[in-house]
C-alpha cells in the first residue's frame, strides 16, 4: 500500500479537523451520556428524570429514547474519527479499506473521516 498520498499539509490540515471533530463529538456524548469506561469511546445514555406521574414518565421514555439513538450515532462518528486518526499516524490516511484505491482528495476535504471514495462504488 503506497504511504502519505497527499501532502504533509493536507494531512496536518485533516488531523486538526479530525481532532476539532473527535472533541466536539465527546462534548455532546457527555451531554447525552457517560462514559462505560475511562478509555473507551462507549457510552451509555442518561436517563431523564422529570417526575411521577403519567405525563412525566412518558416524557422521560421518549427523551431516554431519543438519547439513546443520538448516543449511538455519535459513537459511530466518533469511532470513524479515531479510526481516521489512526490512519494518519499509521501513514495509510486518505486509502480506500475496500479498495485501496486513493480517496478523491474533495471527499475527505467534505468528510475528513472518509474511509471509502464514493467513486469506487459505482465500478
Amino acid at each position: 500500500m503506497k504511504k502519505d498520498i497527499f501532502d504533509k499539509e493536507f494531512i496536518e490540515q485533516q488531523k486538526q479537523a479530525l481532532l476539532a471533530k473527535k472533541s466536539k463529538l465527546e462534548s455532546e456524548l457527555d451531554k447525552r451520556g457517560t462514559k462505560k469506561d475511562e478509555n473507551s469511546s462507549d457510552y451509555e445514555a442518561t436517563y431523564q428524570e422529570y417526575g411521577d406521574d403519567e405525563e412525566s414518565n412518558a416524557a422521560e421514555y421518549a427523551q431516554t429514547e431519543t438519547n439513546i439513538n443520538v448516543v449511538n450515532q455519535l459513537e459511530t462518528e466518533l469511532n470513524q474519527v479515531i479510526g481516521a486518526l489512526d490512519r494518519i499516524s499509521k501513514g495509510s490516511y486518505g486509502i480506500d479499506i475496500d479498495s485501496r484505491k486513493p480517496i478523491n482528495k474533495k471527499r475527505l476535504i467534505a468528510n475528513p473521516a472518509a474511509e471509502t471514495d464514493i467513486s469506487h462504488e459505482k465500478e
